[in-house]
């Protein structure tokens, strides 16, 4: 079951061509996107259910066919033996590293024999930079990489919103429910149970499907929110970088990473005003023809205030910034994906990436960006540093440039991947 029948539209980025932008450098197609939440975490698959060559090829394999038999039969018993138990139930679902491997062994076949599947799957994964961190390797290893990266995102959504794992950050991540709770076994138990009456296409799909339910269930649709951004919230800004002389500035982008109240009834934290007092004056000294404010819906958990659309808000009524002058990232969660996010769409809005961007933020938070140890979260986090530090050009500022990893996609963190 493809994610559109849930009704989550997202639209391709445009594609732009800005003065001044550096012959030769590495660009990626921007991706086009028909689930936000699903092909934003899920590309690959969602590729598959797209191109009827590809599904079709998968639909006939004997092997992959088999494993979709095996897997469906395995839940089906689990709803027999489990007694609604979701932490029993989902382990039906979830992928072992058996059955990885042996998904990866099939694709990598079909990759080889069949010319098609190669060539399409060459194109995309490639063009797309969804799987950036694999693009050295050649076109077997790559699909493999991607395939291994999509099933352990389908587990980790499985684990910690069905059975209640505890996520990374807990405090911001968790679960909706008590897993205990009859309500939340009443609602798993329906689900699974339609699941299993179905006979999937693909032999991925019981698992994406229960999934990408399971993200709806909790009301964790936040990486879907404003998409398509470059006809909501960034719209004025990327219509008017057709008509940017990038040489007239200093710097690309002024990126603001925001900071989330802990008090549910205030909206933008007092850090974050002062941090979008910064971005102004550094906009209103010509420094960037662009600020782009960065932050999700973060704290509390749950939160109905994005940091980044607060500060976007006010940018306009307070500091009198033009809304054609504001990029908004109202997904990234914490600062690593500031930096993260705020590369994607200088990358995505083919922003001239060999220029220099800004960040502002208080002292602290510039300090920490500046160090060893960020960079070493970012490492262990997302699996490579997503900017390049250039210098401190003060206390409240540091210059860096993007790296095209930045465009890896991360299902490990599905709010944002």
């Amino acid at each position: 079951m493809h994610l559109r029948h849930l009704q989550i539209c997202f639209l391709a980025l445009a594609i732009f061509t800005p003065h001044s932008f550096a012959e030769g450098s590495p660009t990626r197609k921007p991706l086009t996107l028909h689930a936000a939440i699903q092909d934003k975490n899920f590309y690959l698959l969602s590729l598959f259910q797209a191109n009827p060559k590809l599904s079709g090829a998968l639909a006939s394999d004997k092997t992959l066919s088999q494993i979709n038999s095996t897997r469906q039969q395995r839940l089906r018993q689990a709803l027999q033996t489990c007694q609604q138990k979701p932490e029993c139930t989902f382990q039906a679902l979830v992928w072992n590293d058996e059955e990885i491997h042996t998904v990866s062994l099939a694709l990598a076949q079909i990759y080889r024999s069949n010319r098609q599947v190669r060539k399409i799957l060459d194109e995309e994964l490639r063009a797309s930079g969804a799987y950036e961190l694999y693009q050295a390797r050649e076109g077997e290893g790559l699909l493999v990489s991607a395939w291994e990266l999509c099933a352990r995102g389908l587990n980790e959504v499985l684990t910690v919103y069905g059975e209640g794992v505890r996520p990374r950050y807990p405090r911001i991540d968790s679960i909706s429910f008590d897993v205990h709770s009859a309500d939340f076994q009443q609602r798993t138990a329906s689900l699974t149970e339609q699941l299993s009456n179905e006979t999937p296409k693909l032999f991925f799909e019981s698992s994406l499907t229960t999934a990408l339910q399971l993200l709806a269930m909790n009301h964790r649709d936040e990486a879907g929110r404003f998409e398509p951004m470059e006809e909501s919230v960034n719209r004025a800004a990327v219509q008017a970088l057709r008509s940017i002389h990038w040489d007239k500035y200093p710097y690309s982008v002024i990126v603001v990473p925001g900071e989330g109240p802990e008090d549910p009834n205030v909206s933008l934290a007092e850090i974050g005003r002062k941090r979008t007092a910064l971005a102004a004056e550094a906009y209103h000294a010509g420094k960037a023809p662009f600020i782009l404010v960065s932050g999700g819906y973060v704290h509390p958990s749950q939160t109905r205030f994005s940091e980044a659309i607060e500060m976007k808000k006010a940018l306009l009524s307070d500091y009198h910034v033009p809304e054609e002058a504001i990029l908004v990232d109202p997904h990234a969660r914490h600062t690593t994906t500031n930096m993260r996010n705020a590369a994607r769409e200088i990358y995505r809005y083919n922003i001239p990436i060999d220029k220099q961007a800004l960040v502002v933020s208080d002292p602290l938070q510039i300090t920490y960006i500046q160090g060893q140890s960020f960079a070493d979260r970012c490492r262990s986090e997302l699996g490579y540093v997503p900017y390049q530090i250039i210098t401190r050009s003060s206390d409240t500022s540091i210059v860096f440039l993007p790296e095209v990893e930045s465009l890896e996609q991360n299902p490990m963190d599905p709010l944002d991947p």
